[in-house]
């Protein structure tokens, strides 16, 4: 009995970043709003989409990066108790904005990002200031849709949560799941071109936890003219990699290539959970 105690322990001890990293998606997917798929008559007459992604929440790293980038961080933390640097946005070099604790050095950095990120609430805005997972996820469902003969236009113009310039994941995390549970969209896509459909995408959560990466994609299919949600469903996946937090070095390419990656399997899920079938050899890139 103790050996089998002792072996469950050193099990539980082996996978519990693994736990851990599961449950807030899974807590995050329970509050989602309930999904809606319509029925295929609907889904057979749409061909033109207007594909709209949805600003991004910063990507959440733990441990908090600036224990690699200051390496004198760790040794005021244990010298000062309760000692705590402020959170904010920030981007790397590659254009991933992250938020995390700054020092003082980092103050004029973090400035001029926030300058950059557009603080106006609701709306659009430019979606080519910084490099965000949603637009990246946004491009690979143009090229899948583009193999079932249906035809995908990117939007230049990205769909804008009132959490601009905020560093605070939690008011992220809200902000998604109002936008997700509207079943009218605020916006008059109309005005931006003749389409079947739009389809909006956002991402629930990403992060880099303890040597694992995960991602959330959640999709809402609308009609254009009476600007109803007539589909709505959410997907997600982990890839646990040692590398996860090397992953951000140089400029972040392998991280960006990785978000890339996992978003097409999750693409042909919730495209699949909404009636519009991709074929498993569509062009992936």
């Amino acid at each position: 009995m103790k050996n089998s105690r002792g072996l469950f322990t050193r099990l539980f001890a082996d996978h519990k970043k693994v736990l851990l990293g599961l449950a807030l998606p899974c807590l995050l997917a329970a509050c989602a709003a309930p999904s809606i798929k319509p029925a295929a008559s609907q889904i057979d007459r749409l061909h033109s989409f207007l594909i709209v992604p949805v600003q991004a929440p910063p990507l959440e790293v733990i441990p908090d990066l600036i224990e690699r980038r200051d390496p004198a961080y760790r040794h005021a933390q244990n010298m000062a108790l309760g000692f705590a640097l402020p959170t904010e946005l920030y981007q790397t070099a590659g254009g991933i904005v992250i938020a995390g604790m700054v020092s003082d050095s980092q103050a004029a950095d973090v400035d001029a990002l926030t300058k950059a990120v557009p603080t106006a609430a609701g709306g659009s805005a430019n979606a080519e200031l910084v490099w965000t997972p949603a637009r990246t996820a946004a491009q690979k469902l143009r090229s899948l849709l583009a193999a079932e003969n249906r035809k995908g236009e990117l939007s230049r113009e990205y769909y804008q949560l009132p959490t601009a310039g905020d560093a605070s994941l939690q008011h992220w995390h809200q902000a998604i799941q109002t936008w997700y549970g509207q079943n009218i969209t605020p916006i008059d896509y109309t005005a931006m071109g003749s389409y079947d459909a739009v389809i909006e995408i956002g991402i629930g959560r990403y992060r880099i936890f303890e040597g694992q990466t995960s991602l959330q994609l959640l999709i809402k299919l609308i009609d254009p003219v009476s600007r109803k949600v007539i589909a709505r469903t959410l997907s997600e996946s982990f890839k646990v990699d040692e590398q996860a937090l090397a992953s951000l070095d140089n400029g972040g390419e392998a991280f960006k290539q990785l978000i890339g990656d996992m978003a097409v399997p999750l693409l042909r899920q919730s495209l699949g959970d909404i009636g519009l079938r991709i074929p498993q050899q569509a062009n992936e890139s």
